[in-house]
């Protein structure tokens, strides 16, 4: 459980921090030169990381469920190993909002 909980704690932290570097971006670009770089509003790195702050609460109610489940079959004496689909589902969606930011930063190199 601790373990899911840190990785929750650290995707709202890093998806804090994205949706907060647009802002940084738009500050620093107006103490710059007139051609120096003005990102747009910042939308792509907001709903990027509003999306792991919201993978982070779902990693932390996930760990909170499936250490109930577990407790509860230890407490039954049936000590099986839980099934691994929760994990490879939630690894899946931190997957797709990786590529997400990637095609992001790509596109944003490219302007």
């Amino acid at each position: 459980m601790l373990a899911w909980i840190r990785t929750g704690i650290a995707l709202m932290a890093f998806g804090f921090a994205i949706a907060r570097f647009a802002v940084f971006l738009r500050q620093v670009a107006s103490f710059g030169p007139a051609n120096a770089l003005h990102p747009q509003r910042g939308a792509g790195s907001a709903w990027v990381g509003a999306a792991l702050v919201a993978c982070g609460m779902l990693a932390s109610f996930i760990a909170t469920i499936r250490f109930q489940k577990i407790r509860s079959a230890i407490e039954r004496g049936d000590v099986g190993a839980p099934t691994a689909t929760v994990v490879y589902a939630f690894g899946a969606l931190v997957t797709v909002i990786g590529v997400a930011m990637t095609v992001l930063l790509l596109r944003a190199l490219g302007e």
